[in-house]
């Protein structure tokens, strides 16, 4: 018999492992496709943005930047083979947007949209099909594909 793991335990667990295995390094933020499209982030230090990541998740408010990439992220999952700790850098986000939004007992700092047709476009973005160059050109923030020069 397995025994049972509470969401609360499973959060407690992810954020310790977490801060016990990565060094900031910034290598997930720097494979990230979204700082790209964030104007505020491009050209900033990716050890000192994981560094507010990891703020956040001891409690603290984090950095500017910290939380910008927390609110951009797509979770393309692009960072976890990156990440030479063997951290999942994915989750430390997801895990960072709900300490931002104030679902971790910290003060809110991330406003969260209400959009009651979030999960029909979800459905009708899933339907969409890159190709393979569409894909890499998104990745390395290009428009290829996309008919804009």
């Amino acid at each position: 018999m397995t025994e049972s793991t509470s969401l609360g335990q499973f959060i407690d667990r992810n954020i310790e492992r977490t801060l016990a295995d990565c060094t900031s390094c910034g290598k997930c933020f720097e494979v990230c496709p979204m700082p790209a499209y964030a104007p505020g982030l491009q050209g900033k230090s990716a050890a000192a943005v994981v560094g507010g990541i990891l703020d956040m998740l001891r409690g603290g408010a984090g950095s500017e930047d910290a939380l910008e990439w927390t609110r951009i992220c797509t979770q393309s999952a692009s960072c976890i083979p990156a990440c030479p700790e063997q951290v999942n850098p994915m989750m430390m986000l997801r895990l960072a947007r709900m300490a931002a939004l104030g679902s971790l007992g910290a003060p809110r700092r991330l406003q969260a949209k209400d959009d009651p047709e979030f999960f029909l476009k979800i459905l009708a973005y899933a339907k969409l099909q890159l190709s393979d160059e569409e894909r890499a050109a998104w990745h390395a923030g290009g428009a290829a594909g996309s008919g804009k020069s």
